[in-house]
């Protein structure tokens, strides 16, 4: 370990403990704006099903602010590491206490739980743990553990893909990630990322092949098709970790089969590569 990775851990090491709080209201503008997204219904009843909760708690930033990839200036909670310019949301696990309901007052809580670096086939990469806490004041409705990734802005951007053939007992369904629903999406979210919606910038400045589909879409793509395959069951523990990026303009393939206590699920691209994978209870 040279004395630079022994210097940024230690600095990562500060981080563990820094807290910050936010508060919304689960508008049902929003919500609504997030069903017809998805190109479904929000539900009658006003409660806000599984991963929705995504569209609260939005950090719009002066404009003045935004890097050059459009992400919100790093530094005041989230880390700004040296070298590592680019960061990507790798995987959640998510419990759901209950679910939250439109017109409610809610709370945010993050702290940063854990930071380390590790050695990647790619070179160094920052691993960055957020624990949410979300619900009315002193109440805890979901509990969220988010990993951030960081890593060099010149590593590469697309690994070569490994096809793996859904299993024959598998339900499947077929969404198509093009660009209006990722243009929508970002907006529902107030995601003003690039890769997302300019495709100039992200086949020109970060080299990939098309605009990245987020990967909160995905596991909200996933979590929406395993209520379906339960019946719209409650879920009360989602987990997903993205394994590799996925792109516009072509069809994708949510398979979910049953496991030993809930459904194990995964998203695969036109080619058959796992892009995430993920389990409902």
């Amino acid at each position: 370990m040279d004395s630079n990775h022994t210097q940024i851990q230690a600095e990562l090491d500060a981080l563990i403990g820094r807290t910050t709080l936010v508060s919304d209201v689960v508008s049902s503008h929003r919500i609504a704006a997030l069903a017809a997204t998805l190109d479904t219904d929000a539900p009658a009843d006003g409660s806000v099903p599984p991963l929705w909760h995504w569209v609260l708690f939005q950090d719009w930033q002066k404009w003045s602010t935004l890097g050059p990839d459009g992400h919100a200036a790093r530094g005041e909670f989230m880390p700004a590491i040296a070298g590592m310019e680019r960061r990507m949301w790798a995987g959640s696990s998510v419990t759901f206490h209950r679910s939250l309901r439109v017109g409610e007052a809610v709370e945010r809580r993050s702290s940063i739980a854990g930071a380390t670096l590790k050695q990647g086939r790619t070179g160094t990469l920052a691993f960055i743990q957020l624990r949410h806490d979300i619900g009315p004041a002193g109440e805890t409705a979901i509990t969220e553990l988010q990993d951030v990734v960081y890593r060099a802005a010149d590593d590469p951007a697309v690994s070569a893909a490994v096809p793996e053939p859904v299993p024959p007992a598998a339900r499947t369904r077929s969404v198509m990630p093009d660009a209006l629903t990722l243009f929508r999406y970002s907006a529902v979210t107030g995601n003003s990322h690039r890769i997302h919606y300019d495709y100039e910038y992200v086949t020109g400045t970060e080299h990939y092949p098309g605009l990245v589909v987020q990967g909160a879409l995905q596991a909200t793509w996933l979590a929406d098709f395993a209520r379906a395959c339960r019946n719209d069951a409650p879920i009360r523990e989602f987990a997903f970790r993205a394994r590799r990026a996925v792109f516009q303009g072509k069809a994708l393939t949510l398979a979910a089969i049953d496991g030993p206590d809930g459904l194990d699920l995964t998203l695969r691209d036109s080619g058959g590569a796992v892009c995430m994978a993920g389990t409902a209870r």
